[in-house]
């Protein structure tokens, strides 16, 4: 039926003949787990998340990876031969990912485009294939049958963003400026710029100078902060800017506020 076409999310592979001594469900646990580690890195998560007006155990990848059944089963009607596994769109955690037999071949050949980072081994093929079914679960990625060319653009993206080893450097700061006006009260300015990092960014401060605000400019890679120096001991302003994958880059400033 054309509705089950249009609800159902699925991709193609270079078909060959299942290894018989291989259990099935062994390699389904296998791929199962692959994914689950998979979305533990943020972006990975981040990029299979589904819109908002999913509800949230629907959008949520890790809880769609955790929860729903994956089972073997034929291609469904009015799909691809070659298709190597089937999902319900939007579905969420109510839904079923159907792998069918390329997905237990020796070698599935998944079709990824140019833009992947490396060449996967069948085993991360395979978690590719259970990815791309969550995506359509969650509501990430809507139907692409008649659409080749996305549908391996997409595998490529999975196999970057979950499976590739980490290629976008750490953070690094690139000019922290702190300064004080001979004013009442002795109040102080610092900029912060950084660069780098897998976004969304985030900045801590700490200081010992007392009524201590800040003004995020993210977007920019920019953090202003002020305060009013302590009169009885040397000012000081840390900063640490951590990325999505917790790495970070710290600095501090003192001996910026004069003292009586």
């Amino acid at each position: 039926m054309t509705a089950a076409i249009v609800a159902t999310g699925c991709f193609l592979v270079i078909t060959s003949t299942p290894a018989a001594a291989q259990d099935q469900q062994e390699i389904i646990d296998r791929a199962r787990f692959n994914a689950q580690i998979a979305l533990l890195r943020p972006t990975c998560k981040r990029y299979l998340t589904g819109p908002d007006f999913q509800r949230p155990e629907d959008r949520d990848p890790q809880a769609v990876a955790v929860r729903v059944p994956i089972v073997p089963g034929p291609v469904p009607a009015g799909q691809p031969a070659g298709a190597v596994a089937s999902a319900p769109i939007n579905a969420g955690v109510r839904g079923t990912i159907t792998v069918h037999p390329s997905f237990f071949a020796p070698d599935p050949g998944l079709p990824i485009s140019p833009v992947a980072v490396f060449a996967p081994t069948p085993e991360q093929e395979r978690t590719i294939a259970v990815l791309h079914e969550i995506g359509h679960l969650t509501g990430r990625e809507g139907d692409h049958n008649g659409d080749l060319p996305r549908q391996f653009d997409y595998n490529a993206t999975i196999l970057n963003l979950c499976l590739a080893t980490l290629v976008i450097p750490p953070p690094r700061i690139t000019g922290f400026f702190c300064f004080a006006d001979d004013l009442y009260g002795n109040p102080f300015t610092c900029d912060l710029f950084w660069e780098g990092g897998t976004e969304p960014d985030e900045v801590q401060v700490s200081s010992n100078g007392s009524q201590a605000r800040r003004i995020n400019d993210y977007d920019n890679n920019h953090v202003t902060i002020s305060g009013r120096c302590d009169p009885y001991q040397d000012t000081y302003v840390s900063v640490s800017v951590y990325d999505a994958e917790g790495r970070h880059a710290d600095d501090t400033q003192s001996s910026f506020c004069s003292r009586n």
